[in-house]
């Protein structure tokens, strides 16, 4: 793999697992087509990076697609370019997690340790998380989950995120862009692993 792609490449992964934004990340109403990802950036108030949102119709069942990005005690089983990835504490619905990133040479790896607030009820499950420490100026993403019908569910991803090494936002952007498809297809097989 060229190292343009490998950099962009593992910037999504960092980007993505190291750790939401208050409030609803599902955005629009309408639902994108079955099985496609559809993928929106949008500005943040006070930051140059956008929050970057995707989100995807897939034939599972949001308990099992749940079981996967609830987990971030096995990232480093079920998520690309993980490297450790621990519980490390946990308290009522509160989720503190330290994830490790491989990032590509010169790069150093990315940490981060996030605080994430776990929701479940019939309506859907969401994970809210924000940075503690680690490599990040900033981490706040989410991983929502909401049933449809008869084993369908909307999966909606949402980051904010920015290392603290400097990165041109382009290759961020084209990151985030060309790999999130990936990394929805890997949530969906691992989901289906599941019994």
């Amino acid at each position: 793999m060229p190292y343009p792609r490998r950099l962009a490449v593992s910037l999504l992964c960092a980007f993505a697992l190291a750790g939401a934004l208050p409030g609803d990340a599902s955005g629009d109403d309408d639902l994108p087509p079955k099985g496609q990802v559809e993928i929106k950036s949008y500005a943040v108030a006070g930051s140059s990076t956008p929050k970057i949102v995707a989100r995807a119709v897939l034939d599972v069942p949001a308990k099992k697609l749940w079981a996967i990005v609830s987990d971030c005690a096995h990232y480093k089983e079920h998520m690309p370019r993980v490297l450790a990835s621990e519980l490390v504490k946990k308290e009522g619905n509160v989720h503190t997690c330290k994830v490790t990133i491989e990032m590509p040479f010169p790069l150093s790896n990315l940490t981060g340790v996030t605080a994430a607030v776990h929701d479940e009820s019939e309506a859907g499950m969401s994970r809210k998380w924000t940075l503690v420490s680690g490599d990040y100026k900033f981490n706040n993403g989410s991983w929502e989950v909401k049933p449809i019908d008869k084993g369908s569910s909307l999966l909606v991803y949402s980051i904010h995120a920015e290392p603290n090494s400097n990165v041109p936002q382009w290759i961020r952007e084209s990151a985030q862009k060309k790999t999130l498809p990936d990394m929805f297809d890997r949530v969906k097989n691992e989901a289906l692993k599941l019994p």
